[in-house]
């Protein structure tokens, strides 16, 4: 499942940037048309998406953990856009909060060492 979300996100994130070109508002991480961002700012949230995407599908240990702290990063790109463009902003901690909600929810998922209750 949070493969699956992480890969949501991604295209969460392709629509904003869709949104963005069609709208003619800029987020912080694109830049206005006349002078974008250099590429790796533009694929900011991509890169934070993709490597959380990777690490959720080799199934590392924490990655409850990870996740939230990745929806957390999500939020915090998406601050400096509540001034320039509130309604993509809006869009941007929607997704980061979605995020964070598969990854809170994949703490009751998780394996557990058996509780070694030996009274008998």
């Amino acid at each position: 499942m949070m493969v699956a979300a992480w890969a949501g996100v991604l295209v969460a994130y392709m629509a904003v940037w869709k949104a963005s070109e069609e709208l003619g508002i800029a987020t912080w991480w694109l830049g206005p048309r006349s002078n974008p961002q250099p590429l790796p700012i533009r694929l900011l949230p991509f890169i934070v998406t993709a490597v959380l995407g990777i690490l959720a599908s080799c199934n590392v240990p924490r990655m409850p953990a990870i996740g939230l702290l990745g929806a957390a990063v999500l939020a915090a790109i998406a601050v400096p856009d509540l001034s320039r463009s509130t309604g993509l902003a809006i869009i941007e901690f929607a997704i980061a909060g979605a995020a964070a909600v598969v990854s809170a929810a994949s703490f009751t998922g998780m394996y557990r060492q058996p509780r070694s209750d030996t009274a008998g």
